[in-house]
């Protein structure tokens, strides 16, 4: 068990729950804790990919080979997704965390390859995309923020952790005493229960915001006959 660090594992697991659409609701994110916790323990494991609403296009290039052309405006994750395949990570196991109905501007969407894997993107029109690659933060980042997972016996992490940190048991009446020699699981923020924390779903909410238009002329038809 790694000597606790509250500061530095609220920190990580904060940056985690920012890379993770959905916050920590596994039945949402869909995505296995330890492939997030693995991935940005690595130097060039997660990396973040914002598209601001004034891009056009851009051009991305990576260790797989070819370079794409990414319609920056009006392209989904999906398109992102083939592309990506195709040229810059073709070969290369990569896992985009986002959902397929999502447009690309004025997002942050999270790409998730293998170590030593590399992606660079390249002006094009408009606004250029920035590419940032996140890591855990402090010396021991992933044994100080997951301890149940790094080492023996090799728990597995749950989103539930999100909602923890590891520090000293308190004991003691009138007088705290800090027990050095254990260490305890101490909840400290609320488990997030609603659906969503920051996902944007341009796509969804315009063909939703549609359909309530249509259904109301159908109402206005039916009391006017």
């Amino acid at each position: 068990m790694a000597t606790p660090n509250v500061s530095v594992e609220q920190s990580n697991k904060a940056a985690l729950r920012g890379v993770t659409r959905g916050g920590s609701n596994p039945w949402y994110e869909g995505v296995d804790p330890a492939i997030m916790v693995n991935a940005l323990a690595q130097a060039s494991g997660v990396l973040e990919l914002v598209v601001p609403s004034t891009n056009t296009y851009f051009t991305i290039s990576g260790t797989g080979g070819n370079s794409a052309n990414i319609s920056g405006a009006t392209a989904q994750v999906s398109g992102l997704v083939a592309a990506l395949s195709a040229g810059p990570l073709n070969g290369v196991p990569f896992y985009v965390n986002a959902g397929g109905a999502n447009y690309l501007k004025n997002t942050t969407t999270t790409i998730i390859v293998p170590s030593g894997a590399v992606l660079t993107v390249i002006s094009g029109g408009g606004t250029t995309p920035t590419l940032t690659a996140l890591t855990f933060s402090g010396s021991n980042g992933e044994a100080v923020t997951y301890p149940n997972y790094v080492g023996a016996p090799n728990a597995v992490p749950t989103w539930i952790d999100d909602a923890t940190v590891h520090a000293y048991q308190v004991t003691g009446q009138g007088a705290i005493v800090q027990d050095t020699t254990r260490v305890v699981q101490t909840q400290v923020r609320q488990i997030q229960t609603n659906i969503s924390e920051t996902q944007q779903y341009d796509g969804y909410l315009a063909s939703y915001s549609g359909n309530l238009y249509v259904t109301g002329q159908k109402r206005t038809y039916r009391q006017q006959s």
